[in-house]
Formats: structure tokens, sequence, C-alpha cells
């Protein structure tokens, strides 16, 4: 029992750090002797996105918030990343942010979303349910590639 739960942690470790191939990495890893059904793939890859969220955008939004406090700030430049973000923000909104998110990564993903979307209280139980999308929709793909015979 206590193997299996170190197993799952490593598993959030890198559902926080790289979400996107974690699915993959469940489903498909031949030769170990490890079978993940898919329904325990999306419940680790999930929660562990859901955990990496809540972190990192409590986390973002703290060092924005202390940043702004206890730094004086000149006037802001346009730089290329911030002209980047402002026109991914007006764009796309908080529902384009969420459809790219899994493609960068959890804590990026979540201190970009703590950044643009820090007065909108719907985007870190938002940014969860994305992931938690992504899970089931990376790993349904996964299950299918190991039904027709595909590993890595």
């Amino acid at each position: 029992m206590i193997e299996y739960l170190f197993k799952v942690a490593g598993w959030w470790v890198l559902s926080i750090v790289k979400f996107i191939i974690v699915p993959f990495g469940m489903i498909l890893k031949p030769g170990t002797g490890e079978e993940w059904s898919w329904i325990e793939t999306i419940v680790v890859s999930s929660s562990g996105a859901a955990l990496g969220v809540f972190i990192f955008f409590n986390f973002g939004q703290f060092i924005f918030d202390w940043l702004a406090h206890h730094l004086k700030t000149k006037a802001k430049k346009f730089t290329r990343r911030n002209r980047f973000l402002v026109r991914l923000k007006k764009r796309w909104g908080l529902m384009g942010f969420l459809f790219i998110s899994p493609l960068i990564s959890v804590p990026i993903s979540s201190v970009i979303g703590a950044k643009l979307f820090r007065h909108d209280r719907t985007a870190m139980p938002k940014l969860i349910i994305a992931f938690c999308c992504w899970s089931i929709f990376l790993s349904t793909i996964a299950y299918g590639m190991k039904q027709i015979g595909w590993s890595f």
C-alpha cells in the first residue's frame, strides 16, 4: 500500500511539472509490470494538476502582490512579453488561456493565470476543471493507443 502511494506521489509531481506526458506515461509504459487503469490515470493526473494549480496560482498571486507592495514600480514598458500577454488576454480571454494551458505546464500556466486573471474569482477553479478535462482527453487517447498496440 505504501509503495502504491509513493508511485502516485511520483506521478503527482510529474503531472505538476509536465502534465501532458503523464497520461501517456502511466498507460503506455511497457514492461514495468505496473498497470494503471483509465480511471486511475484520470484521477491521479487530475489531482496532481489540481494540487499544482492551487499551489502555484496562490503563490504567483502572492509574489505579484508582494512585488507591487514592496517595490517602487517605474513606468511600465511595452516589452514583447507584455504585449503578448495583453494580446492573449484581449483576444482569447480566460477560455482561450484554459485551452492552451496544458501545453505550457501547470506552474507556468498557474502563475500566468494569477497575473492575468487574479481579479476573476472563477479563474483558479476553471483552470483546475480545464486540467481535469484535458486529463480525460489525454487518458482516452493514451488508452486508445494501448488498445491498438502502441507503446513507448
